[in-house]
């Protein structure tokens, strides 16, 4: 193949150049997406194989135990190989803290992943983020909980690095009367998958914004060949065969496409520190989490230009170019209901697998199949558009009253392919925004205790009691209740008992000493020693007293205490850091919490870090789309420039030409944009529903939905009118130099 042809066909003028840099940047921006979601995914597996030892599990200590490997309160009981483990979960100002209590002999033999040697009873490990929390606050709020800090966690035992996790040192006998204690052999157990649904939409999310960016390289690929029509067709009138021409749209993609996707792959090394600071899952990345391998590099690369390639050939030769600029028209084939099959096919797998979830049956990888059915509708609705686009172009010619209505709507009779194919990346942009933005929307369904009159107060810790705790020692019972009630912004100390058998009508319900429960300000509380009220009061139900008929608490068993503070942050922690220096919480099967505390469970956690990347993926998906729908119309004009430069020869003014291209631009987005916004909706939900068992749907969209909206209208508008633009330069007299 002749050099000087090549550059003849490729890079002959400054527009070359601009076309050149188009395909460059679409691909490098295909490329560095793909990367950063592949590497994404990655990181989801690195994080899981990290944390893996914090779901280690052992048999729980069984009591009466009389063989020789029974643990008693004697460390040397547990041996080298053997250590005691209670894991709780810790709060401090509202972030969760894994806490793990370990009893270890110094010379065991057991280890956990990211700490030297296991803590001795007053020390422990705790991970870096926690350390500077530790620090930045006085030590009764939170430093006190755990004794004197020995060493920090490496990266090695964290999932993120902004994990906080605490390893405490304890003994046996402290150990042995957690209901939760367990005796471990081993730290290095199978990585934690349960976060099964965390994994699906992610993956939905993947899809979603990596098909915007596969629209936009096939968008700008398609521009090459109608920007150079007549480079090709001055190819051809010399000599040239088609499937020359075509090889030489190809190896110029190739090349272009290379370098694009080279540069994807810097800037995805480049910008993968700064991904690793979108919280995921509760966390942010290490930095190398989102490192790719270099296979996995060399193969996003190649799959990128081949497919390129083969996509700018295909087009070349299907474009049917002469010898004298001409190109063969290809009757589109009228599209027919049967495009509505595939959409159609994705709904019903998505309805069928919620339905099933719902109605109780088992359904095997419910992950996977909302994966097929969302992948499935997103291509459904692809497919489905140009015979949507082709009905309103029937409309727009039939009732159109105007010129540049009647030639827009004949010409979107004869290609609704590809007119529907220029705002393909919009309506797939506003269908992810769609589904984005309804999926975020459980994110904000409230789960804010309820406060109201009758109503336990959300700044009153609740600390439940192992229902074995021996209430016949007053002495110590009061000596703690004393050191309680002298923590600075502590305002009162109540124990709640429950009667736990019996055909009594206290039996099931919570009961406090009369001149306790008027402290509470719960409402009225009837004149007796000892009232009880309806136990649903600890989630936030009002409160209603009656009189008990147990008169003496020392019949009954302590299971809840309640310490009221002033409301103040500091105040809380202080009461939480003091309960776990007492000798109660070793009774307890976890920390103190609060109502919030208990509303704020890790379905809402989750929720909310979906929110944070729908949201994001909103933001690339509508930026996409914008440049796609500009590339697309403006090739469409190239491709149409000397009908559009005869109408103008035949008196038709610059505004008729863009109303044409607007309205050729505006119908096939009016056709679509409402099934887009409505399927969107429905698909998120299905995926909601179906993912948490009816847990989660959702809600009415925010002010930030309406904004993406907004920007995509903005954008479609500043597309068209850049296009429109474009129009006096193209129609003028030279465009139909070769009829």
């Amino acid at each position: 193949m002749n050099p000087s042809i090549v550059r003849l066909a490729v890079i002959g003028s400054r527009a070359s150049w601009g076309r050149l840099l188009g395909i460059t940047a679409g691909v490098a921006v295909g490329v560095t997406l793909a990367l950063l979601l592949g590497g994404a995914y990655q990181g989801l597996d690195a994080r899981d194989e990290r944390s893996s030892w914090m779901s280690a599990s052992g048999g729980y200590v069984a009591d009466g135990d009389t063989s020789p490997r029974a643990v008693t309160g004697d460390m040397a009981s547990l041996g080298t190989d053997r250590v005691l483990l209670a894991r709780t979960t810790d709060r401090h100002e509202g972030a969760r803290i894994g806490r793990f209590d370990v009893a270890a002999l110094t010379t065991s033999s057991v280890t956990i992943p990211g700490i030297t040697d296991l803590p001795q009873s007053g020390e422990y490990y705790a991970s870096p983020a926690l350390i500077d929390r530790i620090a930045r606050v006085p030590a009764d709020e939170l430093g006190d909980r755990f004794g004197t800090l020995t060493g920090t966690i490496s990266d090695a035992g964290l999932a993120s690095p902004d994990s906080l996790v605490v390893v405490v040192g304890a003994t046996a006998n402290d150990l042995l009367e957690r209901p939760t204690a367990q005796i471990v052999t081993d730290f290095t157990g199978l990585p934690y998958r349960a976060n099964s649904s965390y994994q699906t939409v992610a993956i939905v999310g993947a899809i979603a914004v990596l098909f915007p960016v596969l629209l936009l390289v096939s968008i700008v690929t398609g521009l090459g060949a109608a920007a150079r029509r007549e480079r090709f067709a001055t190819l051809r009138l010399i000599g040239a065969t088609p499937r020359t021409v075509a090889a030489i749209a190809a190896l110029e993609t190739a090349a272009t496409s290379l370098v694009g996707a080279l540069i994807g792959v810097l800037m995805a090394a480049l910008l993968g520190p700064v991904a690793a600071l979108v919280p995921v899952d509760d966390g942010v990345f290490f930095a190398a989490d989102l490192a790719v391998t270099p296979l996995t590099a060399a193969l996003v690369v190649a799959v990128t230009v081949a497919a390129s390639a083969a996509t700018a050939g295909w087009r070349i030769r299907r474009a049917g170019i002469g010898p004298l600029g001409q190109t063969k028209q290809r009757q589109e084939k009228t599209p027919s209901m049967l495009r509505l099959l595939p959409l159609a096919g994705g709904l019903g797998m998505l309805i069928a697998t919620t339905l099933a979830v719902l109605a109780g049956l088992p359904v095997p990888r419910v992950g996977t199949l909302i994966i097929i059915g969302f992948t499935i509708t997103t291509v459904g609705l692809l497919v489905a558009g140009p015979y949507l686009t082709l009905i309103a172009g029937r409309i727009m010619a039939r009732r159109s009253g105007k010129a540049a209505g009647i030639i827009a709507g004949n010409r979107i009779r004869r290609t609704p392919v590809a007119t529907f194919r220029s705002v393909s990346g919009l309506v797939v942009a506003v269908f992810m925004v769609s589904v984005f933005a309804g999926a975020a929307t459980t994110a904000d369904q409230s789960a804010a205790p309820i406060v109201g009159p009758g109503s336990l107060a959300v700044t009153t810790l609740i600390q439940y009691l192992e229902p074995t705790l021996d209430a016949a020692d007053p002495v110590g019972t009061d000596a703690e209740r004393a050191r309680l009630a002298a923590t600075p912004g502590i305002t009162g100390v109540v124990t709640v008992y429950t009667l736990d058998s019996g055909d009594s009508p206290d039996v099931g319900r919570l009961l406090l000493v009369a001149e306790a429960a008027n402290g509470l300000g719960l409402g009225a509380v009837p004149p007796a020693a000892v009232v009880s009220v309806n136990s649903d009061v600890m989630t936030g139900a009002p409160a209603v007293f009656t009189p008990a008929e147990a008169t003496d608490v020392a019949e009954l068993t302590p299971s809840i205490l309640l310490l009221g503070t002033d409301g103040s942050t500091a105040a809380l922690e202080r009461a939480r850091t003091a309960l776990q220096a007492s000798t109660i919480f070793t009774t307890g099967w976890r920390p103190a919490v609060t109502r919030t505390d208990l509303a704020d469970d890790r379905l809402q956690s989750m929720a909310a870090s979906y929110a944070t990347l729908a949201y994001l993926g909103i933001g690339v998906a509508t930026l996409i789309a914008g440049l796609s729908l500009a590339i697309a119309t403006v090739s469409a004009m190239i491709d149409r420039r000397r009908m559009l430069a005869l109408l103008r020869l035949l008196g038709m003014n610059l505004a008729g030409l863009r109303r044409i291209i607007i309205l050729e631009a505006a119908a096939p987005l009016l056709a679509v944009m409402a099934l887009s916004i409505g399927l969107g909706f429905l698909v998120a939900d299905l995926i909601l529903v179906g993912l948490t068992d009816s847990g989660r749907s959702v809600g009415w969209p925010d002010a930030r939905y309406l904004g993406a909206l907004t920007a995509s209208v903005v954008l479609a508008l500043a597309a068209v009118a850049a296009a429109a633009g474009r129009l006096g330069k193209n129609t003028d007299l030279a465009a139909i130099r070769y009829e």
